[in-house]
């Protein structure tokens, strides 16, 4: 099934090399038993270091051979690489236990994932390459088979278009755009692998799946393979569509066409798609949608959004704190300081409610249908991620009809706690005019998966009660608040903070330092806290209290002494320093 197996050996000789990290120091001398000892016992880094030893060790390294097959099932990537490359460094003396290990499938007892076995096996002599290419030939195609030749890294992916060209092209496909994610994606591989395909629609797709990366010029493709009766080439168009983001606008029609498919991963393939084209970003991933894999780029940008959240001093300090903020940051900073408005000319919301001429005209066409789709599928646990996804789409478009708004304050009234966050991010969309569901909105400040969203529609809300209930909330949460949270009572006024206040204070204490934000709207009642940060040892607490003091202006003049009495080394934080003197004895 596969003959192009022992013309890729010299590609996959360097499919499992790892990221190298520093070795924990270990003497030349270093008995066998140690390594061993911290394969099956160490911490990862010790691990990671031990099987570069063994590696090093070559032949000499074959007591470890058990120690380093068990590796194979750490899970640890990292790991599992350089074990690969310590048992093949060992040679012949590991191959006999490679062998017995890929077609037992186990290794004392304890299963072993079959990819990093075969991965060793191919750089271990012919005899071990067949080996390798028997078990492919009778393994039944499907996940199992898929990703272990995913785990070959780029010599799986000939295997892998051969499988899709054999009639298992959908999951073939998939498995070639999760390879692709994860490995340095050229055009080189592809003349081979493609050499035995003569559908070229098929050889597109395969294209199109390896190298991430579709253009304009693919429109007419891809709108040709949405359309199609072919799974694997409609989910490969709508995936390569929500990866053009707006780009792929005019696809909008056909794709969510397919959201009226019978078959869960095409019809969700269809509304991730029209969800992403609301942006020129790939849509962010959704686990439950294959189709949804968007590959590297979009996975950085999810860890960016997942820390920007989770660490607000980061924020903070990368926005321009203490390296000096003021008319030298970017959109991020300018929503950071939204929250303080002492601290910005323009109080902006966040996050801003969205724009329905921001989103193209054929998705603003194409999402207005969505509304009775969405209440349908709601109404069955095995449709509701449909709903979900429909749900989006009309929350970004910005339709606020009042179907859409009574579809969403049915949801808040149900049991899904995904449905109702839908909702809430609907009601977001509505801002104000959501005051007559404020008290639907207020039950959900107690819920940790609705809080966030509860809270800034609250803040859109902007009615006492609103406010005060919110802040309520924010001050009962054990641990650092929800940043988001804080943005969205940051712009409320002095009343509606006051009952968190004694919060705000422990929270500064214990080292939140984006409390400073909210507390400084206090003015004298604060300057106290910010003087006792002045004697921190950390220079980062200094400065943001020195900061915290410039922008309490006048009442913070008691503070004067101790700030004039800093010897800071740095010179951003000497400039801060003075800055913060200046602004509290020019009053302000």
């Amino acid at each position: 099934m596969y003959p192009l197996l022992l013309s890729l050996l010299a590609a996959a000789s360097g499919a499992h090399a790892s990221a190298l990290v520093t070795p924990a120091p270990i003497t030349e001398g270093q008995d066998i038993a140690e390594l061993i000892a911290t394969l099956e016992g160490g911490d990862s880094t010790g691990r990671l270091a031990a099987a570069q030893r063994v590696r090093e060790l070559g032949k000499r390294g074959a007591k470890a051979v058990p120690a380093l097959i068990r590796c194979l099932s750490s899970g640890d990537g990292l790991l599992v690489d350089a074990s690969v490359e310590a048992l093949v460094a060992v040679g012949p003396k590991a191959r006999a236990t490679l062998l017995e290990v890929l077609e037992s499938g186990s290794f004392e007892g304890a299963s072993v994932p079959p990819g990093p076995v075969a991965g060793a096996l191919l750089q271990l002599g012919k005899r071990a390459r067949l080996a390798v290419e028997a078990y492919i030939e009778a393994s039944e195609p499907g996940p199992a088979l898929f990703q272990t030749l995913e785990q070959l890294g780029e010599a799986g992916l000939p295997f892998l278009v051969e499988a899709a060209a054999a009639g298992s092209a959908t999951e073939a496909l998939r498995s070639i755009r999760r390879l692709a994610a994860r490995e340095v994606r050229t055009d080189a591989p592809l003349s081979k692998a493609l050499k035995r395909v003569e559908d070229q629609d098929l050889a597109g797709a395969v294209t199109v799946c390896w190298l991430q990366a579709p253009r304009r010029g693919d429109l007419g493709d891809l709108g040709r393979w949405i359309v199609s009766d072919r799974p694997a080439l409609a989910e490969t168009g709508l995936w390569a569509a929500g990866l053009m983001g707006s780009g792929a606008a005019s696809l909008a029609e056909p794709a969510l066409s397919r959201a009226s498919s019978t078959a869960p991963s095409i019809r969700r393939a269809g509304l991730w798609a029209v969800g992403a084209m609301m942006s020129a970003d790939p849509g962010s991933p959704v686990s439950v949608i294959p189709a949804s894999f968007p590959g590297a780029s979009a996975a950085a940008r999810q860890r960016a959004e997942q820390a920007e959240e989770a660490d607000a001093f980061f924020i903070w300090r990368e926005a321009g704190k203490p390296l000096g903020f003021r008319g030298r940051v970017g959109d991020r900073a300018r929503k950071l300081w939204a929250i303080a408005p002492t601290w910005t000319s323009s109080v902006e919301p966040f996050p801003a409610a969205p724009d329905p001429n921001a989103a193209p005209a054929p998705v603003r066409v194409a999402a207005a249908r969505l509304v009775s789709s969405a209440s349908q599928w709601s109404a069955d646990a095995t449709t509701e991620i449909d709903a979900v996804l429909a749900s989006r789409i009309l929350s970004q478009a910005g339709v606020t009809s009042e179907a859409a708004v009574a579809l969403w304050v049915g949801w808040l009234e149900g049991e899904s706690r995904e449905l109702r966050r839908e909702a809430l991010l609907g009601l977001r969309a509505v801002g104000r005019g959501a005051i007559a569901h404020e008290a639907l909105v207020i039950k959900q400040l107690s819920d940790p998966v609705t809080q966030v969203v509860a809270a800034q529609v609250l803040s859109s809300i902007a009615t006492p009660t609103a406010w005060s209930a919110t802040v309520e909330a924010v001050a009962a949460i054990d641990g650092k608040p929800p940043f988001p949270m804080l943005a969205a009572i940051g712009r409320f006024d002095l009343a509606a903070l006051r009952p968190g206040l004694p919060r705000f204070r422990a929270l500064y204490r214990e080292g939140h330092y984006v409390m400073a934000a909210l507390m400084i709207r206090f003015g004298d009642e604060v300057v106290e806290d910010f003087m006792f940060e002045l004697g921190a040892g950390l220079a980062d607490r200094r400065m943001v209290a020195a900061e915290s003091l410039g922008h309490v202006g006048a009442a913070a003049r008691p503070a004067l002494g101790k700030l004039k009495a800093l010897k800071e080394r740095s010179p951003i934080a000497q400039k801060l320093l003075v800055d913060a003197i200046s602004r509290i004895e020019a009053g302000g």
